[in-house]
């Protein structure tokens, strides 16, 4: 998934803050904390929801073909 994520611009960084730690022991994968995500997504591309667009258009924008990969 890391990889995934990076070659779609998420820095490795970026990817550890954005982290939920607790719930990716529990499940034994990534898991991104939701609002930490809202958070990025709306410093990186501004108020979404005002153009019509959810968080999940927003991520399968981001990530196109591997937006159901890595929203498993």
């Amino acid at each position: 998934m890391a990889n995934a994520l990076t070659d779609h611009g998420i820095p490795h960084t970026l990817m550890k803050t954005l982290a939920d730690m607790q719930l990716a022991i529990i499940l034994k994968r990534p898991v991104f904390n939701i609002f930490k995500f809202d958070d990025y997504l709306h410093s990186k591309y501004g108020d979404y929801e005002l153009k019509g667009k959810s968080m999940r258009d927003m991520f399968n924008e981001i990530f196109q073909d591997d937006s159901e990969k890595i929203a498993y």
